[in-house]
This record gives structure tokens, C-alpha cells and sequence, in this order.
């Protein structure tokens, strides 16, 4: 049974090795690094609907559908893959979803998260503009992270990161022009696991609980002492809960008769 796994922005599909590594011999992992940007007719985009369009291209041959498990930014496409084509989605995976124009609403706490998360694009883009690419990384590192994190950052990894800086800057300011209603997330059909890791920014929790208290049925995990990286720092504690999430799933559906699980109502004898 496959799984597709969507990285955070930042990152790229080696950072599912260890979530591959847990699932061999039950599931087929794939984790594709995702595109910088998709062509989409005369202009180049990187928003969320743009890249989840890009994907679903290719999911629509499978004839079976997949889960999907998606972290930060790859959630947020995981999201839309599910809201757009709900046919090619057998679960979802939510890791701390970047939706975070969902922030928007009339909480006025809610806003204020948005207001700091444009404060760090609007500084991510003036570095970017003045060519200081590592202090638009820096930035955005430490309001992720907590103050001091840049600091305590490899040298090796540190230049990574800044030679992703403009990618990082953009897709967190085409996250923020979103402009769907969270009432759209009660389109979402399939079995659905929402995680969030209590160290991680007051906006990135405010928004995946949104996300779970939207979607109905969702189920909405915590863990404690982990920050928004846990697929990489606490693995032994998110593998295990998603291999859980994708077994019931898959129980379940072997489970109800072939009848009803291919939709048809069954005849009498």
C-alpha cells in the first residue's frame, strides 16, 4: 500500500527516511521532493493550490487511494490534495499544517499570531531584497526554533539553510495570501490524524487545531517536549502514532464487506 509523504518547506523528502524505515514491509513510502516553484501558464507560482494541482496530476493513474502524510507546508498541500480530489486520498497525516491564513477570522488573539508571522515575512523580504540572505534564515530559524537557535545551528547546516532562504521567504508569504474559509475543511472525507508538537510557535498549534476541530472526525495528538522538526528530533514517538493512524485505517476498510466498501448497496438473495 503506498503512503506519499510531503516535507516541510526547507527540507526535502530525506527527512521521511526514518518514517520509511519504520513502515518496511507494510507500506511503500514515496517522498518526493516538492518543487521550488510550478509553471502555471505564462507566470511561475509556488502557493499551495499550484503545487497540490502538480501532484494530484500524477496521483490521478493510481487506480486505488493512497495516504497521504504531510508535514508544515507539505500538510498544507496534503490538505488541498484531499479538499480538491477527495477520491485519490485513503487518510491524511496533518503535521502542523501551514495554513495559517486561517488565522484571519475574528479572534483577535488569532490575529495577532497572523500579525507576527507577516512581521517575519516583511523582514525575510527586506534581507532577501538587500541580498543578507543568512539574516533572513536566521530570522526565521530563531521565531521557529526560539531565540538563540541560529546560534547553536551546525556551520554545515547553517549554509544550507541560507542557500534556502528566498524559497523559505516565499512560500511563508504565499501561505499567508491564502484565502479559503476554514468551513472548507468539513469537505474532508477520509480518516484523518492531526499532530502537533507543543514547542512548536503559538501560531503553527492555534492553526493545526483549527484544522482538527474543522475536519470532521479528525483526531487531534500532542506531544510534549517536541518541537515543529519531529519527524526528524522524535521519530520514535510521531512514527509510531502515524503507522497506527494508517493501520486502522486500513483495518477498518478490510474489514467492512466488498459491498459497501466499493459504495454499492448490496442486492437481496
Amino acid at each position: 500500500m503506498p503512503v506519499l509523504a510531503l516535507h516541510d518547506g526547507a527540507s526535502s523528502g530525506r527527512q521521511w527516511q526514518g518514517l520509511s524505515n519504520y513502515l518496511r514491509g507494510r507500506y511503500q513510502l514515496i517522498a518526493p521532493d516538492l518543487p521550488e516553484h510550478v509553471d502555471v501558464g505564462l507566470r511561475t507560482a509556488n502557493d499551495v493550490h499550484d503545487i497540490a494541482q502538480l501532484l494530484i496530476g500524477k496521483l490521478a493513474p493510481h487506480t486505488v487511494p493512497i495516504h497521504i502524510v504531510g508535514h508544515g507546508h507539505g500538510a498544507a498541500v496534503a490538505l488541498e490534495i484531499a479538499l480538491s480530489r477527495p477520491t485519490l486520498v485513503r487518510s491524511l497525516t496533518l503535521i502542523e499544517p501551514t495554513c495559517f491564513h486561517l488565522l484571519l477570522a475574528d479572534d483577535p488573539a488569532d490575529r495577532m499570531l497572523f500579525s507576527e508571522l507577516v512581521d517575519l515575512a516583511d523582514r525575510m523580504a527586506a534581507s532577501i531584497a538587500a541580498i543578507r540572505p543568512t539574516d533572513a534564515i536566521q530570522a526565521y530559524i530563531d521565531f521557529w526554533y526560539g531565540a538563540g537557535a541560529w546560534s547553536r545551528t551546525s556551520s554545515g547546516l547553517r549554509a544550507y539553510l541560507a542557500s534556502q532562504a528566498e524559497q523559505v521567504a516565499m512560500t511563508l508569504a504565499a501561505s499567508l495570501a491564502e484565502y479559503w474559509p476554514l468551513s472548507r475543511c468539513r469537505r474532508v472525507s477520509c480518516p484523518t490524524l492531526a499532530v502537533m508538537a507543543l514547542e512548536s510557535p503559538a501560531a503553527s498549534l492555534r492553526v493545526t487545531e483549527l484544522v482538527a476541530e474543522a475536519i470532521i472526525g479528525a483526531r487531534l495528538v500532542m506531544i510534549p517536549g517536541a518541537g515543529h522538526m519531529a519527524p526528524l528530533t522524535d521519530p520514535h514517538i510521531l512514527d509510531p502514532l502515524i503507522g497506527s493512524h494508517l493501520k486502522s485505517v486500513d483495518h477498518i476498510e478490510t474489514m467492512q464487506p466488498s459491498w459497501l466498501r466499493a459504495g454499492r448497496p448490496k442486492r437481496a438473495a
